[in-house]
């Protein structure tokens, strides 16, 4: 019996032990050089966009580009504030291989703009900055929060439940 209550406390434990996971991308470039681009305008009832170069992947060199749109900006006490803002992230064989929605705010202190995003988004973005400074360069990364479909957990669940029971028809055969 206590191998049982083993078992199925080890079949829970797993999925839920993969139950998320994070990214952390990081990216810039220069507007000077070509290597960052910027379209729109960072003004009230326009949108934005930058796009520059992808360094790395969970801290492993990697090669492609980002692209961060606002939705239409509007005035708002701390800048100009937008909702369904996008966030795409291609790599050098031009696949996408993330794409999030996000809420955030851009503002425009002394010649360098900021879009900050707001914790949140779809999937879940643990807030990021990019920033354009005054010379061209463009900076930032960002983390994602993936979860797990609950579809998946339950068959991976399922799964180790058949395992054990064939260890354990095994261990008494």
């Amino acid at each position: 019996m206590r191998r049982v209550i083993l078992l199925a406390v080890l079949a829970v434990a797993l999925p839920s032990a993969a139950f998320a996971t994070s990214m952390d991308f990081a990216f810039g470039g220069n507007l000077n050089s070509g290597t960052a681009s910027t379209s729109g305008s960072a003004t009230s009832g326009n949108t934005f966009a930058i796009t520059s170069q992808l360094f790395d992947i969970n801290g492993v060199s990697a090669s492609g580009t980002v692209t961060v749109t606002t939705g239409t900006l509007s005035s708002c006490s701390s800048g100009l504030c937008f909702s369904g803002g996008m966030i795409q992230v291609w790599n050098s064989s031009s696949t996408l291989i993330f794409q999030g929605s996000f809420d955030g705010t851009v503002t425009d202190s002394s010649g360098v703009l900021t879009i900050h995003a707001n914790d949140g988004g779809t999937p879940v973005l643990a807030g990021f900055t990019f920033i354009v400074s005054k010379t061209g360069v463009v900076s930032g990364d960002f983390n994602v929060v993936t979860t797990p479909e609950p579809g998946t957990l339950g068959l991976l669940g399922t799964g180790l439940i058949g395992l054990a029971g064939l260890v354990r028809r095994r261990l008494r055969g």
